[in-house]
């Protein structure tokens, strides 16, 4: 098959892109995120960003419910957040869910809208 069903996906990080629309560094974050919850410095470091725009992306992808953010508070006063990734099991199901809804308004599409003689 050729265009749209031709697309092959060989990494996990493939899907991430197409089905919530990452970029790599939102890709690159959240998988530094997997084996556990970092603050914006840890991963800042991990990644090679510059603390605003790790920010900015753990905005992006707390907002699209990939990330938690969870509070930490200081001793001293005032607090930090600590970022976590949502488990995979979760996206694979988003993932899918997803899917499953593309299939059903495409197969709905051709079986109502297909026009039955060439226009």
């Amino acid at each position: 098959m050729v265009g749209l069903f031709s697309k092959s996906f060989e990494k996990p990080s493939d899907l991430l892109c197409c089905a919530f629309g990452l970029r790599d560094s939102e890709i690159d974050t959240y998988f530094t995120l997997i084996d556990g919850p970092k603050t914006v410095e840890q991963i800042s470091e991990l990644i090679g960003k510059d603390r605003s725009t790790v920010q900015r992306v753990l905005n992006k992808l707390h907002k699209k419910n990939l990330v938690d953010r969870s509070t930490q508070l200081i001793d001293r006063g005032g607090y930090y957040y600590e970022y976590s990734a949502i488990s995979t099991d979760k996206v694979r199901r988003e993932i899918l869910a997803q899917l499953d809804e593309w299939y059903e308004a495409t197969k709905n599409f051709l079986l109502q809208s297909w026009p039955q003689t060439p226009q």
